[in-house]
């Protein structure tokens, strides 16, 4: 059971994490250095309260509630080893995104 909770988490981690690299990765070669550190700072901050508990996505009014069995695992309490699993592999695919659209625009 653990197992899977683990999955769930770094996989849908690792789903965002590509796609906000490759957004990230376009808004970087229009955008200035200043935008682009702002951007990046902000997201990170962001990204860190969401691993914490402060801030709430609510994912079901997004989806428009065809994800409504995936609010049990934003229900349990995030450990800070989960929320730091968390945070890496979405950095992990961020990068990984990021590099991707670097390698197709050059």
């Amino acid at each position: 059971m653990e197992a899977e909770f683990w999955f769930d988490v770094l996989g849908a981690a690792a789903i965002e994490g590509i796609i906000f690299g490759a957004v990230l990765g376009l808004l970087w070669s229009m955008g200035s250095k200043a935008v682009q550190w702002f951007l990046i700072g902000e997201f990170i901050l962001l990204k860190w309260l969401e691993s914490r508990g402060i801030l709430t996505v609510d994912w079901e009014r997004l989806t428009l509630g065809i994800v409504e069995n995936s609010s049990r695992a934003l229900e349990e309490s995030l450990t800070f080893a989960q929320s730091f699993a968390d945070l890496g592999a979405f950095g992990v695919s961020s990068a990984i995104g990021f590099y991707l659209v670097q390698k197709i625009r050059s």
